[in-house]
């Protein structure tokens, strides 16, 4: 069975899984948001890779399936609390929790799937030291992730931002996060320390791969939020792209760089966009982002040919994977 219809296959039992977690009909203030939120469908990759790591590495998936639905509740908690952050109005298509339901409730749904993903990772049927290396993943992922966060809430519009801190903050938004799921099917499985090492060293060259790619999309498909594009321009995001033009671009084009991307949202114009495109391009910009996302797949590889474990053919079909999505 290939990865992708491994994912289907296991994507279901985690919808199924969810729905025991958080039953559809309650009348708690929390249901209903919730499962507004999670029927945009979303593909349960995250938690379908833990599921095949653990098996491709001798484990019995059905023992990490309660951490795989951990991760995937914890993915949807992020979710929900970066449209807050961020501002964003529109995910897959539809209005936002916070647009749909209020701030106050997306915040505290979002905090309820928190609670959720614990709960869920306490249930993992796995000896007891295997459920606290778990739950110090989960948590590890959880803290670094909202580190990164922070980094990036508080970049945006930076005057002074490099390439190099736009790195330092995906490393600790989006690279734990990924390597997560893998490393929780290790665990299960009964990996090594040095294999786990090495999976959270994976997930920090296919993170920030993941996020430049996800800035590179923000300016030609939308991200999935109506066909707006340019919504990180409208945020002030600190993008990959501000990063790197911020370094080398002349002074009056920094300055009003600056300019659009501190206006509030409602206030950024569509001239304004396409004056930041264009500044990007001049540049080349959008070239540079991708052939440094390249070199981070590559170096990707490179991590996994020094994973040690005898067999590594799953590893590099994952990465196989997730480099297919971002082209």
């Amino acid at each position: 069975m290939g990865i992708e219809d491994s994912i289907r296959t296991y994507g279901a039992k985690i919808d199924d899984m969810l729905r025991e977690l958080i039953p559809v009909d309650e009348k708690n203030y929390l249901s209903e948001p919730i499962w507004y939120h999670m029927n945009t469908k979303g593909k349960r990759v995250r938690p379908a890779i833990c599921l095949i790591t653990c098996e491709a590495l001798g484990g019995n998936p059905e023992n990490a399936l309660s951490f795989a639905l951990a991760i995937e509740v914890l993915h949807n908690m992020f979710l929900m609390h970066d449209d807050i952050e961020d501002g964003d109005t529109v995910r897959r298509d539809q209005p936002t929790v916070w647009v749909k339901y209020g701030t106050a409730n997306a915040i505290n749904a979002g905090d309820y799937l928190l609670a959720c993903a614990y709960k869920s990772t306490l249930a993992s049927p796995v000896a007891p030291e295997k459920r606290l290396k778990l739950l110090e993943a989960l948590t590890l992922t959880y803290g670094k992730t909202v580190e990164g966060q922070a980094l990036d809430i508080n970049a945006r519009a930076a005057e002074s931002f490099t390439v190099a801190a736009y790195m330092k903050m995906v490393e600790l938004k989006t690279g734990y996060y990924l390597a997560c799921g893998m490393v929780g099917g290790a665990i299960v499985a009964g990996a090594s320390n040095e294999v786990v090492e090495k999976i959270w060293m994976l997930g920090k060259n296919m993170g920030p791969a993941f996020q430049i790619r996800d800035d590179l999309i923000d300016l030609t498909h939308g991200k999935g939020r109506g066909g707006v594009i340019g919504s990180d321009i409208k945020e002030g995001k600190a993008s990959f792209l501000y990063s790197y033009v911020l370094q080398i671009a002349s002074g009056e084009q920094k300055k009003k760089l600056r300019e659009i991307m501190l206006k509030p949202r409602e206030e950024t114009t569509a001239d304004d966009i396409e004056w930041v495109l264009d500044v990007y391009r001049r540049y080349d910009a959008m070239k540079y982002a991708q052939d440094y996302a390249e070199n981070l797949v590559q170096q990707a590889y490179k991590t996994i040919n020094e994973i040690p474990v005898d067999d590594k053919t799953i590893f590099k079909e994952i990465a196989s994977f997730m480099a297919q999505r971002m082209s």
